[in-house]
């Protein structure tokens, strides 16, 4: 009689990570760089420079990622012109999808920006984060899933 820890093994063994040695030569292979973290997590015009690792007690640990903006200019939403001229800069924290099973929140600074052509003064807005939001739109449209999927007395 076998162990009762192989009664709850899968009859037919998956070996996708043998086969994946095989199909490698089919992929697009690009080096890493530094802008390779901010793009497999989804931040677009953003780099990640820094991490922190906050463990909490009982609770799933929080993963806090620092960013730098990829570009020192914007582009103003009135004019279409580039501006360099930062009006000021705040920091800014929100939350991201998770990575690795732990809370992640994503801390850059949110600048604003004067613009030399029709002098308005403007927010640089990011792709990825509604305006006045708190949650990354990925992080949001994963809640609405899991919402979806779930009855109310679950919830």
């Amino acid at each position: 009689m076998p162990p009762p820890l192989l009664l709850s093994a899968p009859t037919r063994v998956i070996r996708d990570a043998a086969r994946a040695v095989k199909r490698k030569v089919n992929l697009m292979i690009e080096r890493v760089t530094a802008g390779t973290l901010s793009a497999l997590l989804g931040l677009p015009g953003l780099v990640v420079t820094e991490y922190a690792l906050e463990p909490r007690a009982g609770e799933r640990d929080v993963l806090h990622l620092f960013c730098q903006h990829e570009h020192e200019v914007a582009i103003c939403p009135v004019c279409g012109q580039v501006s360099s001229a930062v009006h000021d800069s705040t920091e800014r924290c929100l939350r991201h999808l998770e990575i690795w099973g732990k809370v992640t929140f994503v801390h850059f600074p949110a600048r604003r920006f004067d613009c030399g052509h029709c002098h308005q003064p403007f927010r640089e807005e990011l792709s990825w984060i509604e305006s006045q939001r708190r949650e990354s739109t990925a992080y949001e449209l994963q809640v609405h899933e899991q919402c979806q999927h779930t009855t109310q007395a679950a919830q």
